[in-house]
């Protein structure tokens, strides 16, 4: 058994069940609401900058600030977007906006300019819609989920979400030999990928279990089996889908962070799961 990293996973965890604990007490707060978007928006910034990165799109003078500064505004407009439904288009036509200046950027610079935007505006999206959206979890006002507590859905998202990382790192080293996929992840196992999928549905069924300490989030066993399920494959999707980035470019971690790696690295997992409990939450049945 190998756990050599596990130092490295100890200490974010630390640093993370730090940050999550003051955001859940001192959320809504007015001033510490804008204090947490800015944070997010900062984020995003560090997680654009790292994909630029990854993607090679920093060799284009000026490109990757461009990126970062749509992303930022992204983040921030679904922020404003939660609090005021006049500005609920906000974040799309700040996106919309950004594919524009993004053609208007490479009108002199032709060459490889179709992949180059198309890398860009993926970029955005892959790393802003779900710090934007994790925003309105956080906040949550949605008429499909009236008197549902934001906070408790925001902790059950990373929760759950983290919780399949942690199954599928321990369940990997206790049992796993064969490779999930070898050439993107030599350490991910299919017996780490089967211990994180139904570790996540086990915690989901374990907040239905405790439901009744929070009156203000409600889920039935259903869908904290589903969703939980949900959240354990994709989880995992975008934890791979980052190692794809990082193979691509030849490298690690996304960035150097002491202890850390980097932000995409820490957040990889939950790109592709706040769209799902985000859908659940906003999305009348």
């Amino acid at each position: 058994m190998n756990f050599q990293d596990l130092t490295k996973r100890f200490i974010t965890s630390i640093i993370s069940l730090a940050v999550l604990a003051c955001i859940l007490i001192f959320s809504y707060i007015s001033i510490v609401k804008w204090v947490i978007a800015l944070f997010a928006a900062g984020v995003g910034a560090m997680g654009i900058w790292e994909y630029c990165r990854l993607a090679r799109l920093r060799s284009k003078k000026g490109l990757t600030e461009l990126c970062i500064a749509v992303g930022v505004l992204t983040i921030l407009g679904f922020f404003v977007s939660t609090f005021d439904k006049s500005f609920s288009l906000l974040p799309f036509i700040l996106i919309f906006l950004g594919a524009i200046f993004f053609f208007i950027y490479h009108f002199d610079k032709i060459t490889d300019s179709v992949s180059s935007i198309a890398m860009s505006l993926f970029g955005v999206c892959y790393v802003a819609i779900p710090l934007g959206l994790i925003l309105k979890i956080l906040y949550l006002v949605s008429p499909c989920k009236m008197g549902h507590e934001g906070r408790i859905w925001f902790l059950y998202l990373l929760v759950v979400t983290k919780i399949t990382d942690v199954g599928a790192y321990f369940g990997g080293r206790l049992f796993g030999n064969r490779k999930l996929a070898s050439q993107l992840s030599p350490g991910k196992t299919v017996a780490g990928a089967i211990v994180g999928f139904f570790s996540a549905i086990i915690f989901s069924v374990i907040f239905y279990f405790l439901q009744d300490l929070a009156p203000n989030f409600h889920l039935s066993l259903i869908e904290s089996i589903w969703l939980g399920a949900l959240l354990g494959l994709l989880g995992q999707v975008g934890d791979l889908g980052e190692s794809l980035f990082k193979r691509n470019a030849d490298v690690k971690d996304s960035n150097r962070l002491p202890g850390l790696g980097g932000i995409l690295d820490m957040l990889d997992s939950l790109l592709f799961t706040i769209p799902v409990i985000y859908f659940f939450l906003y999305v009348c049945a």
